[in-house]
């Protein structure tokens, strides 16, 4: 029995992105990730479990980065004060 093959297209954004800006919400259920470069954003939501998989990928792809060209010095970005805060949960 011959096997067969199926093709799965994938529509890839061909633009690079210089991220001007990173916003990241969650909930009990879910993880919104809202990307920014420029005037152009992407937004994502993935299950707490998924998000847990992502970063665990970017932290051994990253790992393997540094092994092969040396150390990377960053920091997280300062949060800025908007005079908005999201409460989440019941109780407030």
């Amino acid at each position: 029995m011959a096997e067969e093959q199926k093709q799965i297209k994938i529509n890839l954004d061909p633009i690079l992105y210089a991220l001007s800006n990173v916003n990241i919400r969650f909930g009990e259920e879910v993880f919104d990730f809202l990307l920014i470069s420029g005037n152009q954003g992407r937004q994502f939501q993935v299950s707490p479990k998924h998000a847990k998989r992502i970063y665990l990928l970017l932290g051994k792809s990253l790992d393997e980065y540094e092994k092969k060209f040396g150390p990377l010095k960053t920091q997280l970005p300062e949060e800025r004060e908007t005079g908005w805060r999201e409460e989440i949960g019941f109780g407030k």
